[in-house]
């Protein structure tokens, strides 16, 4: 019901607006796009459990026949852009920068497919294997090997993680955890015996996975500017078995660490606008454009700081998760000279046109990898 609500609630306001009634009290504006959720998904016989003392009979009168029609009228005269953010409930600035980009109608296909959530689960095979784990989990659903990465398995037909999944993470035999965040890691080329620094590492998935490509056997440095993501980290290490991994509390942007590093992943803090196929109520989160620039500036200087640990023959990786350039391509361009950078192996498309690194990063879009929006370039200091 939550999910449903959350992919119409822009349809739900914008009936209150044109019914005069967009200025409600929050919780009964809440209440009321969970009853459009309902009534256009064909749950109208439950409609009477959001009425109590939320929902009242006016409220209720607004889901007519009558009225859907004159929505829907409204969404037909809407510009195209403006049209594609209220049927999706997709952030209107995110529709407007990615038709900058790509053809509106790729972007189309981009957002109608955020509303797909694929399940990705990565098996810790530092705990188990894939066979024991797959052979687990198909008593209770479909699983697909993926075809990129060994450890990679995929929920076939379902959009939450089944309880045996639950289950199974919490004894830390396996995480759900994305497609593109598995590939951000590979794409590091972590072994055994290498120094490796995780710059921004908090919750440590990838840094779990980091040493799990290095079966326990790379040196890793994980640093995170915030102590209570730093503890969850640790908590998570500690249950998925995760070794030889030394957790600081610092800052990026300004740390300063005597050696360096043949490994350095910067998966950098950003707006998280890729992450929406995962975690829907970031369309609420995110209706109103954040201040981009500041998280660009913040990735900028902890790029050119993590450039200082990086050793001469070096793999620097960095990552967002996000759909915008000014997070990804425009970052790349004013620090790292282009013919340093190594897309090989690296899974997804060509950056957007337009930028100097543009043929070598990659993009990873959930229209045609199945996995949240990833910005992923790697740079060779050789």
């Amino acid at each position: 019901m939550a999910r449903k609500s959350l992919l119409k609630f822009a349809e739900a306001d914008l009936m209150l607006k044109l019914n005069r009634a967009e200025r409600l009290p929050l919780r009964r504006r809440c209440a009321f796009r969970v009853a459009y959720a309902l009534a256009v998904s064909g749950g109208a016989h439950v409609l009477a459990r959001v009425e109590s003392g939320l929902l009242s009979g006016k409220l209720k009168s607004l889901l007519s026949r009558r009225n859907l029609e004159a929505l829907y009228s409204a969404l037909a005269r809407l510009p195209p852009q403006e049209k594609i953010a209220i049927v999706h409930s997709f952030p209107p600035w995110i529709v407007r920068k990615l038709a900058e980009r790509l053809q509106l109608s790729e972007v189309e296909r981009l957002v109608r497919a955020c509303s797909r959530r694929t399940i990705w689960v990565r098996v810790n095979e530092l705990k188990t294997s894939v066979q024991r784990v797959s052979k687990a989990l198909e008593k209770v659903t479909a699983v697909r090997k993926d075809k990129d990465f060994p450890e990679l398995l995929e929920l076939v037909g379902v959009e939450d993680p089944p309880f045996e999944v639950l289950k199974l993470a919490e004894k830390g035999l396996l995480l759900i955890q994305d497609k593109g965040s598995v590939a951000v890691a590979h794409a590091l080329e972590p072994r055994a015996g290498l120094r490796v620094l995780d710059a921004a590492a908090a919750p440590g998935v990838k840094t779990s996975l980091i040493q799990q490509l290095a079966g326990n056997e790379a040196e890793v440095v994980a640093v995170d500017a915030f102590r209570s993501r730093v503890e969850e980290m640790k908590t998570l290490l500690s249950k998925l078995g995760v070794r030889n991994v030394h957790i600081t509390v610092a800052d990026s942007a300004s740390l300063k660490l005597a050696r360096k590093f043949e490994r350095v992943l910067l998966d950098a803090p950003c707006t998280n606008s890729g992450a929406i196929a995962s975690d829907p109520a970031l369309r609420l989160a995110l209706w109103e454009e954040p201040d981009v620039d500041r998280y660009a500036k913040l990735q900028a200087s902890m790029l050119e700081n993590s450039l200082q640990h990086l050793e001469r023959g070096g793999l620097l990786v960095y990552s967002t998760c996000s759909f915008l350039s000014e997070e990804g391509e425009r970052v790349v361009d004013a620090a790292l000279q282009p013919e340093r950078l190594d897309p090989s192996g690296v899974l997804g498309v060509n950056g957007y046109a337009g930028f100097s690194c543009s043929p070598w990063v990659r993009r990873l879009f959930p229209h045609l990898h199945r996995t949240t929006g990833f910005f992923i370039a790697r740079y060779k200091n050789d």
